[in-house]
């Protein structure tokens, strides 16, 4: 039983490794008329794609949370799309997407789902509006290409496999167990 705990405690803290934080990598972070602009990005490194981008809005140490945020993104170059939105719901209609406090389980953060459909640099756009005047950042980004859907789902692949070898592994374990209980207890022969 020791031994079956180690390995459970040693496979979880492997796991430890690929957990994130709420918001992504910090991609900028620069003040400008008062307001200090964080931004963050998920997935790391930046890939074509769905990306997940937050900003955080202060004003000194304090968030601000009653400001509109807009979010852009656009390709250096002309290229062919390294990546398609699998459903009509992820087009853009507009240049800007406007990214929301209820997005995110941190309610500090504006964010909103951004498609970047080209593995190429490119530049991300944020605008803050806060009381009549306009805010904007610009970020410089390097897009990479999207991963094989093979590796981009393995977790979800190997899921599987790994409940069924649970399943056999205990069904092994508790079989000795089963037979000396179907058994009953030896008794003594008398001579």
């Amino acid at each position: 039983m020791r031994r079956l705990f180690s390995a459970v405690l040693v496979l979880l803290s492997s796991m430890a490794a690929c957990c994130y934080g709420d918001g992504g990598t910090v991609i900028a972070r620069q003040t400008i008329e008062g307001l200090q602009l964080t931004v963050f990005a998920s997935p790391a490194p930046l890939r074509a794609g769905p990306v997940d981008v937050s900003v955080l809005v202060q004003k000194g140490e304090k968030p601000v949370l009653d400001v509109d945020v807009d979010i852009s993104w656009r390709a250096n170059s002309d290229s062919s799309a390294d990546w398609l939105p699998p459903c009509c719901t992820m087009e853009s209609r507009t240049e800007r997407i406007p990214a929301l406090r209820g997005h995110s389980n941190n309610r500090f953060l504006y964010s909103a789902i951004v498609p970047m459909k080209t593995a190429v640099p490119s530049v991300l756009g944020i605008r803050v509006l806060e009381a009549g005047r306009q805010i904007l950042l610009s970020c410089d980004l390097d897009v990479r290409r999207p991963l094989p859907p093979l590796l981009a789902f393995w977790p979800w692949l190997a899921f599987p496999p790994l409940a069924m070898a649970g399943f056999v592994l205990h069904q092994r374990l508790s079989r000795p167990r089963q037979r000396r209980a179907m058994q009953g207890p030896e008794t003594p022969s008398s001579e």
